[in-house]
């Protein structure tokens, strides 16, 4: 990460907000500077151009939530359900801290470059990969590679639709979640076998 350090930690961070709040078009880097609480000339020490900067911003933002899923996904207790669960309520609290972003994200979206959108097809399979594994893993019998990736693509994708039912500023209560992951269970555990707990 070019921002490593106190300050580069704080204008990263600053520049999260002031993205958020204003998307990347409207964002001065003396805005970011002023928030962060350090000089402009301190922005450019550490980042060669706002556009950059709005990357490693995001590139930061996106490879915490995969890092989060990870690290749940390894200390969870439970059953195959009690991770999935899991997997759903952490992305609730990526959404509650960083739904401002993603908002901005979707309405404009900057100079979004191959680097990033590169990044964001090795995340998705990367989580498609989590997922898949803990269903292998879990559902008794041979679960093959490609069905379980299906499966847990099908998953992942069917979480947003779940958290944000209506639109992008509501979040759904954890009832619904925990009626998803049920209802997914249950039916790969039919598809693919009995349910290992």
């Amino acid at each position: 990460m070019r921002g490593e350090g106190n300050k580069g930690r704080l204008i990263l961070d600053a520049a999260r907000r002031v993205f958020a709040a204003t998307g990347y078009y409207q964002a001065r880097v003396e805005d970011i500077a002023r928030e962060a609480g350090v000089g402009k000339g301190t922005v450019y020490e550490y980042f060669t151009s706002k556009e950059e900067l709005y990357l490693e911003m995001l590139l930061e933002v996106v490879n915490s939530y995969v890092a989060g899923v990870r690290a749940g996904l390894e200390h969870a207790g439970g059953d195959i359900r009690e991770k999935l669960f899991f997997t759903g309520r952490h992305l609730c609290s990526f959404l509650t801290e960083h739904g401002q972003l993603a908002r901005m994200v979707l309405q404009d979206p900057g100079p979004i470059n191959f680097k990033f959108t590169d990044h964001l097809r090795t995340i998705r399979r990367k989580m498609v990969e989590m997922v898949a594994a803990l269903l292998r893993d879990t559902i008794p019998g041979s679960i093959p590679q490609e069905e379980a990736e299906v499966a847990a693509r099908f998953f992942l994708a069917g979480l947003a639709g779940v958290v944000y039912p209506e639109n992008m500023q509501t979040l759904a209560p954890q009832e619904n979640l925990r009626t998803a992951v049920d209802v997914f269970v249950q039916g790969v555990s039919e598809t693919f076998g009995r349910e290992r707990g």
